[in-house]
């Protein structure tokens, strides 16, 4: 069965009976006058579609106009009520929104926060960065004087090829670790020590003046020793130095003394080592407390069958002056010479040959073993060969023969020499 839409009456059939189509219709025609009584109704509450009103009919509509702003009249955005700030905003702030869609004036910096561009990004980079290049380029050869003011902080290497100008009272000074090391000025200058030249220690003046008041000192002492002949005494006993008469506080004494030499053996044949000489040039007032002299004894052989003893050592007053003795011939090797230049012998086959010094003794020798010499301590002793030689010390003793005085060392079996002290006085 077919309807329509809207009104829902049913729409004849075809093959249907007349009498059964009359209800039908009769139903459908009682919808439609009802729904045209309906829209007459509703056609008579409205106006017609040209009327007019005068303005006191309308509600309300003249409150409403008045709350309007007149046609020709201009605002700003202080005059909107959604626009915070614009009364007290700065120059060149920009407007933006806000939250609650309301807006508001800041900087544009502001606005953009914390951000980053790529350098691709940013226009005229290379143009500046070549601007920048050639300026440094050209900095310090520019026309006009270059003045560098306040703090300057330099991380990398400076050069200058035109010399650095102070001007006026200016100074330049380093620093290292918060401390001056260099500063310049027309006034004086500084500079932290030691310094090195080519690798040269540089001395200060005040080493440099000591330096020469030492070395004026020396040559009025050799001016003295050379021009006055002086009082020489030999003390080959130990006691006190007696003094002879015009001996004054500041008189002149030179002292050279000698250790004893060391004994030979017979056990190993070795010769024994000379004595060390010390010399030292000293004024009487510095033997005050100190004229004990001790005399060192030659290493002596109580018993062919026992090895001898060391040389003595020769002592002025306490431990002022102290010359070595030399050292018996032992089963190890030949004789030291006394002192730590003394010569020392070595033990090898075919003869031991001895080393020979300047202050130290000589060492003694074996066999065909070359002798010990010393310049001024004495010479070694030996066995079957010519003793060490001395120009100022004791000879070396031969086979079986003692050492001389002072300080030559003791032949194959036999004593050392002993030591001495000779005083050289200038009044």
């Amino acid at each position: 069965m077919t309807k329509t839409k809207k009104l829902d009456m049913e729409l004849p059939k075809e093959g249907r009976f007349i009498s059964s189509e009359f209800p039908i219709l009769r139903e459908n025609l009682t919808k439609i006058d009802q729904a045209m009584m309906e829209v007459e109704e509703k056609v008579d509450q409205k106006a017609p579609s040209k009327h007019t009103h005068s303005i006191s009919e309308v509600a309300d509509l003249e409150a409403a106009l008045k709350g309007k702003m007149a046609a020709d009249k201009t605002f700003s955005f202080a005059d909107l009520s959604d626009i915070e700030g614009a009364q007290d905003a700065a120059n060149n702030y920009v407007l933006y929104k806000a939250s609650n869609n309301h807006f508001t004036f800041g900087s544009a910096i502001s606005l953009l926060g914390s951000h980053q561009h790529k350098t691709e990004d940013i226009i005229g980079l290379d143009e500046f960065r070549a601007k920048l290049n050639e300026d440094l380029t050209a900095y310090g050869r520019l026309k006009q004087a270059n003045e560098w003011q306040n703090y300057n902080k330099f991380t990398s290497k400076v050069t200058m090829s035109g010399g650095l100008e102070l001007l006026g009272n200016s100074s330049l000074n380093l620093t290292h670790n918060n401390k001056v090391v260099i500063s310049l000025s027309a006034s004086g200058s500084l500079l932290k020590g030691p310094l090195k030249v080519d690798g040269d220690l540089v001395y200060a003046k005040t080493e440099v003046d000591a330096f020469q008041q030492e070395i004026w000192a020396e040559m009025r002492l050799l001016r003295k020793c050379i021009f006055n002949i002086p009082i020489e005494i030999k003390i080959l006993e130990s006691g006190k130095i007696s003094w002879p008469n015009g001996v004054t506080d500041d008189a002149v004494v030179q002292v050279w003394a000698w250790g004893a030499g060391g004994g030979g053996d017979k056990t190993s044949g070795y010769g024994g080592g000379g004595g060390e000489c010390v010399i030292r040039t000293l004024t009487r007032k510095e033997f005050y407390g100190h004229e004990d002299i001790v005399i060192g004894k030659g290493g002596h052989i109580e018993n062919v069958n026992k090895n001898p003893r060391d040389g003595g050592n020769t002592t002025v007053g306490k431990q002022l002056i102290v010359a070595e003795g030399g050292k018996t011939a032992t089963n190890a090797g030949c004789g030291r010479g006394g002192g730590i230049t003394g010569g020392q012998g070595e033990n090898v086959n075919k003869g031991i040959s001895a080393g020979s010094s300047l202050y130290g003794g000589g060492g003694g020798s074996l066999g065909r073993g070359s002798r010990g010499n010393s310049v001024y301590g004495g010479g070694g002793g030996t066995y079957g060969r010519s003793p060490g030689l001395s120009e100022y010390g004791g000879r070396g003793g031969e086979t079986g023969e003692k050492g001389k005085v002072p300080g030559g060392g003791g032949g194959y079996v036999a004593d050392g020499g002993d030591g001495m002290v000779l005083l050289k006085i200038w009044l």
